[in-house]
């Protein structure tokens, strides 16, 4: 293995299959169509070794969200290569491809000091972690409520929600993230939900199908937890062909957690969010789910 000859390039689409072969290796979930959205926002941001006969080696990611953030996610190599560098060249392609922009991760347990100390990643978010919750079982929607306040209607997504759904999601993040939103809608696999009072939006949510063929939520944002606890039961009861349940849940979101309890989801792994230069700003009292936990910070 020494001797293995491969290169470090940018991922183009007919990658993709072969980069979701990589990740789902490691046993964690992404959606299934997820990559050719965030390869639209930034064709240079995915990062591949592959060698000359076309094998992915390893992937790594640097999405540029905007002059002064990148998001790293998706960092990993094929279990038969570990050990031989190869993640150490791919994540050197992100970081140069990342500039001196603030940039953010979520570091999988065990590896915050390696980020914090040696990765350039010195800040870390003291307030919450990320909290991973997964099963390959069935959940239990049906548990979960039916009932949204007065005046609000959860509507199947469409195109005209677009322009409330941009608006919703600049108030809450603090950025345009239009192309982004608009692909995530239109992903194969998937299913949106919008909920809507008095002709805005106040809150949205999309399901789709993972590589490990579970049913991935995110993003959940909602103004309220029981807007939020009926979009989360409409978009689980839409994607019934799943095998099991993934969502990214915020620590210090109760309401949020509580709903991955009345599911009967199990919280698996705890993973803290460090920074490059500085912390991200954003009520997470309305994320009840990560947007795509791999390439976008919130």
């Amino acid at each position: 293995m020494a001797d293995l000859k491969y290169e470090v390039r940018p991922m183009v689409k007919e990658d993709v299959p072969q980069v979701l072969d990589v990740w789902k290796e490691t046993g964690m979930q992404e959606g299934t169509h997820c990559l050719y959205t965030w390869l639209e926002v930034d064709p240079e941001g995915f990062q591949v070794a592959v060698t000359d006969s076309g094998e992915i080696l390893g992937v790594c990611c640097a999405i540029i969200h905007h002059d002064d953030l990148a998001f790293i996610g998706i960092y990993c190599v094929r279990k038969k290569h570990r050990g031989l560098g190869i993640g150490y060249k791919v994540w050197n392609a992100c970081m140069e491809h990342s500039g001196t922009r603030n940039a953010a991760l979520n570091a999988v347990p065990g590896k915050l000091e390696l980020y914090r100390d040696r990765g350039g990643f010195p800040v870390v978010e003291s307030e919450w972690v990320c909290l991973v919750n997964e099963t390959h079982e069935s959940v239990h929607p049906e548990n979960l409520s039916d009932i949204v306040p007065d005046g609000v209607e959860i509507q199947d997504f469409h195109e005209s929600h677009l322009p409330l759904i941009y608006k919703y999601d600049l108030h809450l993040i603090g950025y345009n993230r239009e192309l982004a939103l608009k692909l995530n809608c239109q992903e194969q696999d998937s299913k949106s939900f919008v909920a809507i009072k008095d002709g805005a939006c106040v809150g949205f949510g999309t399901i789709k199908m993972s590589c490990q063929e579970a049913g991935q939520v995110g993003p959940l944002y909602a103004n309220d937890s029981s807007v939020a606890e009926v979009l989360l039961k409409k978009l689980v009861l839409s994607l019934p062909q799943a095998k099991g349940f993934a969502m990214m849940t915020i620590s210090t979101n109760v309401p949020a957690n509580e709903l991955i309890k009345k599911i009967g989801c199990p919280m698996t792994e705890e993973c803290p969010r460090l920074y490059r230069k500085e912390k991200l700003n954003v009520d997470v009292s309305k994320v009840f789910a990560h947007f795509d936990l791999n390439f976008s910070p919130f």
